[in-house]
């Protein structure tokens, strides 16, 4: 028998006048009750919540009991009508007669206490005549409104039941409010931005960091961590080193469960990178080719390096997510760059010295290089020429560089392990309309005593990351525009390692790290609220 006739003969039988029952029937609890005690207390047996919900996706194809004695035919199913039973569990139906919503809409003012005195649709006459034993068992104790009740009619009892589901199930404010439709008269009556965009500015004495769970814990590295990068957009974090794999993982600080690893059995991986807005993910080492990584189709392409160019390591790479270049450092000063939709050449940018780094602005127009002639170029790949450039009398054999996302800051790090911050607002401003000049720092950090390897500024140029791989412990994180370096972390117990590489997420809430022990430490900046 099909769903349908199943529920028309439970609503025929509902109907008939009950037969005479002895006294041990009368204790008996309805079919009504039994499932208010499922919903209200759980069920003793293993599959009793299961007859419950199943029951519930059967009445949903079913029709009222008005309906059910014009359809006594159609029991064994022959109904084309009939839901197939596939849809969700539990449904609102909407459908009502035009003389209802008529009255519904004359009555919108009145109170809601009104509404509720309204008669209920069906009712169980049998109700009345069952008792229900409330000592019975335990559960059901809760019920009793003095100590020594015992047996409460079948009305009484489904009144205590609802008022017990109403309060471990308790309606929300919002939809108990009477000023519902004044808030949202309110909202339409305002241009303002819904949610404050204020930002609380980073205090410049200490910060608030704690260390989460490591951000590869699920699968650590078999070496050295080369690069950690977070997704721009999703909660994901990239790693990659030189056991040849890049692997992905989920960061929520709590498990951080790995997504996916990819083993390139012929390069071992000193840079990986995310391009084209993180839908695409390019590693390279000391070999002359490079893969590139569909993360949306899990596919690998190699590219066997760059095409009319004989480069026989392609380990110095340098990407923007944001932008449609990617760059590969070579020798005597020559930057190459490459599209990154097409992996075709596109153009080399020449230097005077040995190029040691470059970086790309956050827009992807512009690229910073630096050399061991102390000078740095600005180059627009619009129009693929230098655009300016200054020399720095201070550095002492240029070793990184690094820009803000605003472009308001840039550093530089030298073998003797100071870093150089520059304003490069007020840097253009001494500069004028000449394109070559001389600049100064307005702030040199000399807390590391080794050779810087990297830089990296968070996402709203509060924070510097500088680091050296020489020593142990060698990360500083520098306040800005205080130029201060914090000095409550890292402390004596963060045992950091040699590090390697250093990250940010989007929205500055994690910081990585990784390290020569295959780690990639997780931090949770506390200040910034979001991913």
């Amino acid at each position: 028998m099909d769903a349908s006739g199943q529920t028309k003969r439970q609503l025929r039988v509902a109907g008939e006048p009950s037969a005479k029952r002895t006294k041990e029937s009368v204790q008996t609890k309805t079919r009504t009750e039994t499932d208010l005690e499922l919903l209200v207390f759980g069920a003793d047996e293993e599959d009793a919540s299961g007859r419950l919900f199943s029951k519930l996706g059967r009445e949903q194809g079913s029709e009222s009991p008005a309906s059910s004695d014009n359809e006594d035919d159609n029991e064994d199913g022959s109904d084309d009508n009939e839901d197939s039973g596939e849809g969700p569990l539990f449904f609102v139906d909407t459908e009502r007669d035009q003389q209802e919503v008529e009255s519904e809409s004359e009555a919108e003012s009145e109170d809601a206490a009104v509404e509720s005195d309204e008669p209920a649709a069906w009712e169980d006459d049998d109700m009345q005549d069952a008792t229900v034993a409330l000592k019975a068992k335990a559960r059901l104790r809760k019920l009793r409104t003095e100590e020594d009740e015992n047996t409460v009619s079948g009305s009484v009892y489904e009144e205590r039941l609802r008022r017990q589901f109403e309060k471990i199930n308790p309606v929300p404010k919002w939809a108990a409010s009477d000023d519902s439709d004044k808030v949202g008269s309110d909202l339409l009556q305002t241009s303002a931005p819904l949610v404050s965009r204020t930002h609380v500015q980073l205090p410049s004495s200490s910060i608030d960091i704690a260390r989460v769970r490591n951000a590869n814990q699920a699968a650590v590295s078999q070496s050295a961590v080369q690069s950690v990068q977070f997704h721009p957009s999703a909660s994901v974090l990239l790693t990659a080193g030189l056991d040849k794999t890049l692997r992905l993982f989920e960061v929520d600080g709590k498990e951080n469960q790995k997504i996916q690893s990819i083993y390139f059995k012929d390069l071992p991986i000193t840079s990986a990178q995310f391009i084209r807005n993180g839908h695409e993910i390019v590693a390279s080492g000391r070999r002359g080719w490079y893969y590139a990584v569909d993360v949306e189709h899990a596919s690998v392409t190699r590219i066997n390096g760059v095409p009319g160019r004989p480069l026989k390591s392609l380990e110095f790479m340098r990407t923007n997510v944001n932008g449609d270049r990617m760059a590969f450092m070579g020798n005597a000063g020559q930057i190459h760059l490459v599209s990154t939709r097409t992996k075709q050449f596109v153009h080399t940018l020449p230097m005077n010295g040995v190029v040691r780094d470059v970086e790309f602005t956050n827009d992807g127009n512009y690229l910073w290089s630096t050399g061991l002639d102390n000078h740095v170029y600005q180059w627009d790949l619009r129009q693929n020429q230098c655009v300016s450039r200054w020399h720095d009398s201070t550095v002492f054999r240029p070793t990184c560089l690094a820009i803000s996302q605003d472009s308001t800051y840039y550093a530089s790090g030298d073998h003797a392990g100071v870093v150089n911050i520059y304003d490069a607002r007020a840097m253009r401003e001494e500069a004028g309309d000449s394109t070559f000049f001389n600049v100064r720092p307005f702030k040199a950090v000399s807390n590391l005593t080794t050779a810087v390897h990297g830089l990296r500024f968070n996402h709203s140029a509060e924070i510097l990351a500088v680091y050296s791989r020489k020593k142990k412990d060698q990360l500083k994180l520098v306040h800005l525009p205080s130029a201060t370096v914090f000095s409550n972390w890292p402390g004596s117990a963060s045992h950091l390692g040699h590090v390697q590489c250093v990250d940010f997420s989007p929205q500055s809430g994690f910081m990585a790290v990784g390290n020569d022990a295959g780690k990639a430490l997780l931090y949770r900046l506390q200040h910034y609220p979001t991913y």
